[in-house]
């Protein structure tokens, strides 16, 4: 259902459009103002030194030194959220997603993409739950009367009336609405913007959609299968098929047999897909000893790179790229810590953690077990789940007011896949071979999820996004800075790729060029 506030509440909240009057009111006088269904808790001004970027979360570094008014509130029963408007505004607004399953206040627009330093108003929420603390199980998803409600606000509906309110508190605020409004978010976030884009086509002028979990198959069928593998017994974390020894044996492995690929023998496939290497050349030839994979570790990492197979051997999940595995995110997602795997959770990495939380706790049995069903069990059971996709190819009703989808993976991500969204991106070209105008897709090689890695991964995304609103030019090549020691390289926009010339440190943009 479509959610909008009367252009009668704007009118008794002194918002009068564009045209109004652009001085700013007074912060504290936004805690009365009244919109449909919204109620206002605070309306702080403050220099931003001290400023949450949103409730229960610590300050944001764009936030550190910016001049704003806060104003936190509540949608409907349960949406929580907080806006921020700078003193210094650019007349934009940028809308942020949250991360993993939210259920905090926070806001990726301003705390990964800067939104606050660029002078754009911005908002975030907890999507209409509350986590519990130090990472309790999901148990807001099966209560009886209010899990259905905050399951279809997690889903798409929290971001939408969310964006709808900020727009109204930021008119109220600066007496006319935003030119333009961005959403920005990773991961989750990722997926809430290409909700927005399918569901809300109207909501934002562009989205800003990085490493998106946008299919629940992608998502939750590699983490089942490869976790149960590496962790066959769910009551003995501690039985491990492949620890973090046997990943670093295989990092060390992919880099030896890769590296050198792309001329440049630095840490960094630049172009994972065109690296074969066979995990089952570090099998060990008798009984399992350091140095070596056992059988069962083969198969694990094999499941990883070639992605869930039916029992007939047909794919049903794209696979992971080679590349990262000595990253801190593979022992995350899959080995586990050292010692004591899972201590203190109910899962012995967060890949099942996650696969838990949906296929136990969002399904109303929080005894699920991950060892038991067959894949095509799990499949079935994320049939019911399929609400939280936002897997449709069909941009049109976003890109009809001009619409702009700017999208990033890094290559190493060993959270979702980079294929995925790769397949992604080819299915809304093969609907639609116009949408080239409109989408664009940058896989930045050596980054991990939503950054990490040793690769270049230092671009102002918003900056990007924005620019190519204002100037109608799609962006085909990007310059991205390391993160540590200086010097960048170029990102192509997908199918593109960046082609060391052969000569430098690969340190530098105009080293390489998009083939």
């Amino acid at each position: 259902m479509r959610i909008i506030v009367p252009a009668t509440a704007l009118i008794a909240a002194g918002i009068l459009g564009a045209g109004a009057a652009q001085a700013q009111i007074a912060c504290a006088s936004l805690k009365g103002l009244q919109l449909p269904d919204v109620r206002i808790t605070d309306a702080i001004a403050s220099t931003g030194a001290s400023e949450s970027a949103g409730e229960g979360r610590g300050p944001s570094r764009a936030a550190a030194s910016v001049p704003m008014c806060t104003v936190t509130g509540v949608v409907g029963r349960e949406i929580r959220f907080s806006v921020q408007m700078p003193d210094a505004w650019n007349g934009k607004f940028a809308m942020g997603g949250q991360g993993n399953i939210a259920g905090s206040v926070s806001n990726m627009a301003a705390q990964q993409y800067d939104a606050l330093r660029l002078g754009y108003a911005t908002a975030g929420t907890d999507t209409g739950h509350v986590a519990g603390p130090g990472g309790a199980a999901p148990t807001w998803a099966m209560d009886p009367f209010l899990g259905p409600e905050r399951q279809v606000n997690f889903s798409h509906l929290a971001i939408h009336r969310v964006t709808v309110t900020a727009k109204a508190i930021t008119a109220a605020r600066y007496g006319r609405q935003p030119e333009k409004s961005y959403f920005a978010g990773c991961s989750n976030g990722g997926r809430q913007g290409l909700m927005e884009v399918q569901r809300y086509p109207d909501d934002f002028d562009a989205a800003l959609v990085s490493a998106p979990a946008y299919n629940l198959d992608q998502l939750l069928l590699p983490r089942v299968d490869t976790g149960r593998r590496i962790f066959p017994d769910p009551k003995d974390w501690n039985r491990r098929t492949l620890d973090n020894t046997d990943r670093m044996v295989l990092a060390r492995a992919v880099l030896d047999a890769c590296d050198a690929q792309d001329g440049l023998k630095d840490g960094i496939l630049s172009d994972p897909e065109s690296c074969k290497f066979d995990p089952s050349a570090l099998q060990c030839k008798g009984k399992k000893a350091q140095g070596c994979l056992s059988e069962a570790g083969v198969g694990a990492v094999r499941s990883w790179w070639g992605g869930v197979k039916d029992p007939k051997g047909a794919s049903l999940t794209p696979g992971f790229p080679r590349g990262g595995e000595g990253d801190a995110l593979w022992q995350q997602n899959l080995t586990g810590a050292d010692e004591n795997p899972g201590k203190g959770s109910y899962a012995p990495n967060s890949g099942l953690l996650r696969a838990i939380d949906y296929l136990g706790y969002f399904l109303g049995r929080p005894d699920w077990d991950y060892s038991r069903p067959s894949i095509l069990e799990v499949k079935a059971d994320l049939k019911r789940l399929e609400a939280n996709n936002a897997d449709a190819a069909d941009l049109s009703a976003f890109r009809k007011h001009g619409g702009k989808l700017l999208m990033n993976h890094g290559w190493t991500d060993a959270t979702i896949s980079a294929r995925g969204t790769i397949a992604y991106t080819d299915s809304v070209l093969k609907a639609d071979p116009s949408a080239s105008s409109d989408v664009r897709l940058f896989l930045v090689p050596g980054m991990g999820h939503c950054g990490g890695g040793p690769g270049p991964q230092r671009v102002e995304w918003l900056t990007v996004l924005d620019s190519w609103v204002a100037t109608g030019k799609a962006p085909d090549e990007l310059e991205t800075g390391f993160a540590a020691g200086g010097g960048g390289r170029k990102l192509c926009a997908w199918p593109k790729k960046a082609v060391f010339k052969g000569q430098g440190d690969g340190r530098s943009a105009d080293q390489f060029e998009c083939r």
